[in-house]
């Protein structure tokens, strides 16, 4: 049966009572809306806002609210070899395979060194005892100039979108040593609907929001 993914309507009250076996269409209706529940609408997924303020001293001595400018509380922009790092937590279902992620990011063109510039690394790990555990995804890299992206002058950070894409793939049964191109992070079968926790390493870039949400493949 596959999976529909608009809105599936629930039989009509009148077709439906309690003592009364149901079958036929009313059934079938039923058996599609679950599903479409199950495996569309509540999917796993989180939505993280790194607050950050966005009041600076504007032109002419006033103060006021900046877009895109502001780093650390303060106007400014990454510093060259600025690192920061973030723990997000997801809770993964038992059907979860694939985790695609969506950053919010600002960085500036004060250090757009292709060799050694601004990137973002994302690793997945397991929680355990309440605490970040193993590493079970070696992750992947978003770099400059090939993913990241920086603004012309220097003074602003700017705000831009980058994604891991939803394209999914057989991921090595030896696992990977070292962190890939930008692809959705992989699940173990035996860490599937355990919470996990995905580190995102900034460096030279300023993180605004982060966006994690499953993946589901139909068999």
């Amino acid at each position: 049966m596959a999976t529909p993914t608009n809105f599936q309507p629930l039989p009509s009250t009148e077709a439906c009572h309690n003592g009364v076996i149901t079958m036929g269409a009313p059934v079938a209706q039923m058996a599609m809306s679950l599903k479409n529940l199950n495996q569309v609408k509540f999917r796993s997924a989180g939505y993280y806002h790194v607050g950050r303020s966005t009041w600076a001293t504007l032109f002419g001595g006033s103060s006021g609210y900046a877009e895109g400018m502001i780093n650390r509380g303060s106007v400014g922009t990454p510093t060259k070899g600025q690192t920061d790092e973030f723990d997000f937590f997801y809770f993964s279902l038992p059907t979860s395979e694939w985790i695609g992620v969506e950053i919010i990011y600002g960085s500036a063109s004060s250090n757009p060194d292709a060799l050694n510039g601004p990137n973002v690394l994302l690793e997945l790990y397991e929680i355990s005892g309440g605490a970040i555990g193993t590493k079970i995804d070696e992750g992947c890299i978003f770099t400059y100039p090939n993913q990241i992206q920086v603004t012309r002058r220097a003074n602003l950070t700017g705000i831009n979108r980058v994604n891991t894409g939803s394209r999914l793939y057989t991921f090595p049964s030896g696992g990977i040593s070292a962190p890939t191109f930008p692809r959705p992070l992989y699940i173990p079968p035996a860490n599937r609907g355990d919470e996990l926790a995905v580190k995102v390493t900034a460096e030279e870039v300023i993180i605004y929001a982060v966006h994690l949400f499953d993946i589901y493949q139909e068999a």
